[in-house]
C-alpha cells in the first residue's frame, strides 16, 4: 500500500485551517450576499451586557483538553478528508497533529499567544511565524483568543476596540428562537434589507440559543475587502467542561470559497499534558 502523499501547499493549508490562513488566497473582492432571516425584532428586556455575561457563564471551560476529530476541507476545486488530534492548555497552547485516513502523521502544529509553528513531516520542512505576520498577510485580525474560541464554540469579539456590540435581537426561525448579538446598531427589523455601513466595515453577528446560551452560529463580515466567515455549531453534548459542539461547519466566502467541516469523536478532560514539538536538524525552514 502506498504511503499518503501531500504537496507542501496542502500540508500548510491543512495546518493553517485552525488559524484561518486558508484565507491567504482570498484577496480579490467578490460580492457578498447578505443572509436572509425571518421574524427579527429588537429586544427590550435583555441588554447587550446581560447577554454577554450569559455567554461567558455558559462557555466551554477546561484547563487541559484532549480531542480527536475528523475534518473535511472543501475548496472550489478540491476536497480533502483527514483526522486530527489536538491537545490544549487554556489560554496558553493548542497542539494539533494531522493525519490522513491511513493514520500516518503528516503535519504537526503548535499555536501559542506569540507564535504559530508547523512541521511538514512529508517534505521535511518547518515554518515559524507570528500572528502579527499572519494579520499583515491576511489583512484581518487573528489571534490565539479567536482561534481558541472558534474551536470551543465560545464567544469572542472580533475587534474589541472598533467593534463593540450594539444591539440584541430575537429571531424566530424554523420553530426555534435565537438571540442575535450584533455589532450593528439596527433600526430596521428585516436584516436582509439593511444597507452596508462603510463606517463600520467589520460586522459581527452572534446567534445564541435562548435556553442554553451556547452559540449556534457566528458570522464576521469585513466589508472593506469583502470577506465573510460563517461558522455553525451543532450536536451539543455535555462534557466535563460544559456543553461542547461535536459538529461544526465553517464557510469562508472570498475569492476562493472554502468549507471546513469538523466532527468530534472524543472530547476529554486531562489533569496535565505534554506538547512535543521537536524540529529535526535536517528540516528546512520555510521563509
Amino acid at each position: 500500500m502506498r504511503e499518503p502523499t501531500m504537496s507542501n501547499h496542502s500540508i500548510r493549508l491543512v495546518a493553517f485551517i485552525f488559524v484561518l490562513i486558508v484565507l491567504n488566497a482570498c484577496k480579490t473582492p467578490q460580492k457578498v450576499v447578505a443572509p436572509v432571516t425571518t421574524d427579527v425584532k429588537p429586544m427590550v428586556n435583555k441588554s447587550v451586557q446581560e447577554l454577554q455575561d450569559k455567554l461567558d457563564s455558559a462557555a466551554f471551560n477546561l484547563n487541559y483538553l484532549t480531542v480527536k476529530a475528523s475534518v473535511v476541507l472543501i475548496t472550489d476545486s478540491n476536497e480533502m478528508s483527514f483526522n486530527i488530534s489536538y491537545r490544549s492548555k487554556k489560554d496558553s497552547v493548542i497542539w494539533i497533529s494531522v493525519s490522513p485516513l491511513l493514520g500516518i502523521e503528516v503535519a504537526r502544529l503548535m499555536i501559542t499567544e506569540d507564535s504559530v509553528k508547523i512541521l511538514d513531516k512529508i517534505n521535511n520542512k518547518y515554518e515559524v511565524t507570528s500572528f502579527e505576520s499572519i494579520n499583515k498577510m491576511l489583512q484581518m485580525k487573528v489571534n490565539f483568543e479567536i482561534v481558541q474560541a472558534l474551536l470551543y464554540g465560545n464567544f469572542f469579539a472580533y475587534k474589541k476596540n472598533e467593534n463593540r456590540f450594539n444591539s440584541v435581537y430575537l429571531e424566530d426561525s424554523l420553530g426555534s428562537q435565537f438571540y442575535i448579538l450584533s455589532s450593528l446598531n439596527k433600526k430596521k427589523l428585516k436584516r436582509s434589507l439593511e444597507e452596508k455601513d462603510l463606517n463600520k466595515p467589520v460586522i459581527q453577528d452572534v446567534y445564541v440559543n435562548d435556553t442554553t446560551y451556547r452559540i449556534n452560529r457566528v458570522q464576521v463580515e469585513d466589508q472593506r475587502i469583502n470577506k465573510l466567515l460563517n461558522t455553525e455549531y451543532s450536536d451539543f453534548r455535555l462534557t466535563d467542561g460544559g456543553l461542547f459542539p461535536f459538529k461544526s461547519k465553517t464557510n469562508i466566502t472570498a475569492d476562493k470559497n472554502i468549507e471546513i467541516r469538523i466532527e468530534y469523536g472524543k472530547v476529554a478532560k486531562a489533569e496535565s499534558l505534554e506538547f512535543p514539538f521537536n524540529i529535526p536538524n535536517n528540516y528546512e525552514r520555510i521563509r
